[in-house]
């Protein structure tokens, strides 16, 4: 595939009605965050909204450090995390779409290392070690059934988080092989293919694509997206920002020892938040690039990114991803699973819920296949969405890690209902 493209520096802005919105029904989304803002609870916010590669609304409030001045804009980078799995779940589709990748291959092709793996069921160690009924494959690792999983800091299974919490698994203080080694020696919560456990999965496919590639992941994506849509503020490390210090700063609860900021001269607000023992800086230690959560981004350059799967991957006229590929992407990979599946990861959350290439897929009713737009989050409270109505697309950030306000329902309702 050749990829054609003109590069723009931002996006265009249009006004809500040019896009087809109500303006005053779209300000019902500062009444849902102002409140969490005005009491302390989030330390900024920003949201932005898309229809056809233009921003037709933008609400952005606070800045990127509450002792600080510096107001928070589109541009400022924040930690999304696991929203780093959709961006590497195009990747693998688009490999497939050219014959380089099948979602039939096997794990242990690519990495022999992963030849003699045992499942402990249900993550406990108590229980008898079974073998491997088949090879894991490249579906399983894109669709979390590969019987890995992730620590208790996350959502981990068992002994086998815990254990996952005592090694460091995928450390970013190791070199990839060296964590690809240490994976392999710690046994899967489940058989591949039989339930869904939120894992590593992706940083697995990762490490695929870099096989393949023959090249860095930071690098693939570069070429991919990042270059060709102008995307000047997202990736691995520091030196991917135009301004490096545009960057929000990490809070979340009160903790052991560690009182809530309280208020702030001038400021007027009484934060129930406290700062977060480690640096709010890309790529700190960074050893590789890691494919399930270690991307920052301005809402800006992700909001580009979902408005390219919005328009079926055509960017400002020119062909990124194939629009077959964008389809498998947001097909629901799983059809075996019933929602209880994800509900038991992920609560309330994932009610309504299915699951395609990186990509949750909220039906309209438990009943209906319908669905009511695309989505995925990160640890540190932030969310993008599509609708496949018009292809617009929204994103929310904020910096409270772990997440304790997802409001991507509301929000995404609020803009249901101001479509004219």
């Amino acid at each position: 595939i050749v990829f054609t493209y003109s590069p723009m520096a931002s996006m265009d802005v249009v006004s809500p009605a040019d896009a087809g919105y109500d303006a005053k029904k779209l300000n019902e989304i500062k009444d849902v965050l102002d409140p969490l803002y005005e009491d302390g609870r989030i330390p900024n916010y920003v949201v932005l909204l898309a229809k056809d590669g233009k921003i037709f609304y933008s609400a952005i409030r606070g800045n990127t450090n509450v002792n600080g001045s510096r107001p928070v804009d589109k541009e400022t980078a924040y930690y999304v995390a696991s929203m780093t799995k959709p961006i590497v779940s195009s990747v693998v589709f688009a490999l497939i779409d050219e014959g380089k990748l099948s979602l039939d291959d096997t794990l242990n092709s690519f990495f022999p290392v992963f030849d003699d793996l045992f499942v402990a069921p249900g993550g406990s160690f108590d229980s008898a070690f079974e073998e491997l009924d088949r090879e894991i494959t490249v579906l399983d690792l894109i669709t979390h059934t590969s019987g890995f999983t992730y620590g208790e800091s996350v959502i981990g299974l068992g002994d086998v988080a815990k254990q996952y919490d005592e090694i460091g698994v995928m450390s970013q203080e190791r070199s990839l092989n060296e964590n690809l080694e240490i994976l392999a020696e710690v046994p899967l919560v489940a058989q591949p293919g039989t339930s869904f456990n939120y894992s590593v999965g992706i940083d697995l496919l990762a490490a695929i694509l870099e096989k393949i590639e023959g090249k860095r992941l930071g690098d693939i994506l570069n070429q991919r997206f990042f270059e060709p849509m102008d995307m000047k503020n997202i990736g691995f490390g520091k030196e991917d920002f135009s301004d490096g210090n545009n960057i929000a700063w990490f809070y979340g609860a009160p903790r052991d020892g560690v009182k809530p900021i309280g208020k702030i001269e001038d400021n007027g607000i009484s934060w129930k938040i406290a700062g977060l023992p480690f640096a709010p800086e890309p790529g700190l230690n960074r050893q590789f690039d890691n494919g399930g959560g270690g991307i920052w981004s301005s809402a800006e350059d992700y909001l580009k990114f979902a408005s390219l799967l919005g328009a079926k991957g055509l960017w400002k006229g020119s062909r990124i991803l194939n629009e077959e590929t964008v389809a498998k992407q947001t097909t629901n990979l799983v059809p075996g699973l019933g929602l209880e599946a994800f509900e038991a990861q992920f609560g309330n959350a994932a009610s309504m819920m299915s699951f395609g290439g990186g990509l949750g897929i909220k039906r309209e009713s438990a009943s209906s296949d319908a669905v009511d737009y695309y989505f995925w989050g990160g640890i540190c409270n932030t969310a993008f969405w599509i609708d496949p109505i018009d292809g617009s697309s929204g994103i929310f950030l904020t910096h409270h890690c772990p997440g304790q306000y997802n409001v991507n329902d509301e929000l995404e309702q609020i803009i249901d209902d101001a479509r004219l």
